[in-house]
C-alpha cells in the first residue's frame, strides 16, 4: 500500500483543530492510519511550510511545534524513507535558531557524510555535519 501524501492544510487542520469539521475529517484519517488501514506520509517541504505557519501565524514556540510534529511523524501510521532525517531536523529546529531547511541539510549531512555547500556560518557551527564554502570544494 502506497502512503497517502498529506498536504500542509490537512496537517494544519489536524494540529490546530480549525475549522472543526475539516479537523475531524483529518483526525478520522489519522485514526485509520494508526489502525493500519492506510499509510500516511509528510514530505519535507510540507513540514517546512507547517513549521513556518505554526511558528509565524500561530506564534507557537519552535520547541512545541517540533515536538508535536516529531510525535506525529513517529506514529505507527506514518511512513517516510527520510524519517530519521526529518526527526533529527525537527530536533535541531526546536533547539536552535536555524530555519528548517538548514536543519534538514545538517541532518542529511550528519547522517550520510555528505558535504553541505553554503556560506551560512551558523550551519557550519553545528556538530556532526560538514559545511564548505563553494570556493573550498574544488
Amino acid at each position: 500500500m502506497k502512503p497517502l501524501l498529506l498536504d500542509t492544510h490537512a496537517l494544519l487542520r489536524f494540529i490546530t483543530g480549525e475549522p472543526a469539521d475539516q479537523a475531524a475529517e483529518v483526525a478520522k484519517l489519522m485514526s485509520a492510519a494508526d489502525a493500519g488501514q492506510v499509510k500516511l506520509a509528510v514530505l519535507p517541504m510540507v513540514l517546512a511550510e507547517a513549521l513556518f505557519v505554526l511558528t509565524g501565524f500561530y506564534e507557537h514556540s519552535r520547541l512545541k511545534v517540533a515536538d508535536v510534529l516529531s510525535h506525529l511523524i513517529s506514529s505507527p501510521g506514518f511512513h517516510s524513507e527520510e524519517q530519521e532525517w526529518l526527526l533529527q531536523a525537527l530536533h535541531l529546529f526546536g533547539s536552535g535558531k536555524l530555519d528548517f531547511v538548514d536543519c534538514y541539510l545538517a541532518a542529511a549531512s550528519g547522517r550520510d557524510g555528505r558535504t553541505v555547500v553554503s556560506f551560512d556560518r551558523a550551519l557550519a557551527k553545528l556538530t556532526g555535519n560538514t559545511v564548505r564554502k563553494p570556493g573550498e570544494c574544488c
